[in-house]
C-alpha cells in the first residue's frame, strides 16, 4: 500500500475525526481515560477488554460498532504496556461521565 492508500484505510477505520472536537486534547482524554479504566478493569477482571469496557460506556449513547472497534484498537495500542495514564484532574465516576461525554460528540458524517 503506498501511503495515500495506507491514509485512507486508517481514516476509514480507526479515525477519531467523528468526534465533533476540534480540541486534540479531548480526543487524547477519551484514549487515556478508556485506557486507565480497561487497565483498572483488568485487574479485577482479567477477560476484559477495551471492546467490551467501551460497549459497556457506549450503552444508550449507541456509537457505530466500526467506531468502537476502531476505537478500541487505537487505545489497545496506546495503552500497550502502560500501567500510568492521565486522568486529567478526573476521579472516579467523573471518569466514566466524561468518556461517555466524549462518546456523545460522535457525529457520523
Amino acid at each position: 500500500m503506498n501511503f495515500e492508500e495506507l491514509k485512507r484505510f486508517y481514516s476509514e477505520n480507526y479515525s477519531l475525526g467523528y468526534l465533533n472536537s476540534s480540541d486534540l486534547s479531548t480526543r487524547l482524554a477519551l484514549v487515556s481515560l478508556i485506557c486507565y479504566v480497561t487497565y483498572k478493569s483488568k485487574q479485577k477482571d482479567p477477560d476484559a477488554t477495551y471492546y467490551s469496557i467501551i460497549m459497556k460506556l457506549n450503552k444508550g449513547i449507541n456509537v457505530p460498532d466500526k467506531f468502537v472497534k476502531g476505537l478500541a484498537i487505537v487505545c489497545e495500542d496506546f495503552g500497550y504496556m502502560c500501567d500510568t495514564f492521565p486522568t486529567f484532574g478526573l476521579k472516579g465516576k467523573e471518569i466514566l461521565v466524561k468518556i461517555q461525554e466524549i462518546l456523545k460528540s460522535y457525529v457520523p458524517f
